[in-house]
């Protein structure tokens, strides 16, 4: 499963079913320069700890956290894009971009697109209720190109 992240307003809770893995979660944000807020501890099958946001900023390749079940809900249409006929819907968090499609095909299609102007994917490309889902992180991304 591993270690899942959740941003709670200048703090971060780390939570995971494996001890030495929220442990190894939370050195590496100590060696970051966060410091411990809430020592590691059961809370119902998880282990849960807490620590202040990294004064030292983290590769992209560390937000392997995210979960699209747990952003789903918040995002934001992105602009239509009528050049496109595969199906796909492209919505904007951030610097996330979840593509959803018709298709695993169409969403590899879309994504490869969307990885000449610098997004990367995160996680797998899931089935998710009959239709096919991707993450894009567009964090280096040439926000010049309208998505």
């Amino acid at each position: 499963m591993g270690v899942k992240i959740l941003d709670a307003g200048g703090k971060l809770v780390l939570s995971g079913e494996d001890r030495a893995e929220v442990e190894a979660a939370l050195q590496k944000h100590v060696q970051l320069g966060s410091a411990g807020v809430a020592a590691i501890q059961r809370v119902g099958n998880l282990w849960v700890a807490a620590c202040t946001l990294p004064t030292k900023s983290m590769g992209a390749d560390s937000t392997q956290t995210l979960q699209l079940a747990d952003i789903k809900q918040h995002a934001k249409p992105a602009s239509p894009e009528p050049e496109f006929s595969d199906g796909c819907r492209v919505d904007e968090i951030g610097f996330k971009r979840i593509i959803t499609g018709p298709t695993k095909r169409a969403v590899e299609l879309r994504l490869e697109h969307l990885k000449q102007f610098g997004a990367e994917l995160v996680g797998q490309i899931e089935e998710d209720g009959g239709a096919w889902v991707a993450v894009a992180d567009t964090g280096g991304a040439d926000k010049t190109y309208k998505y």
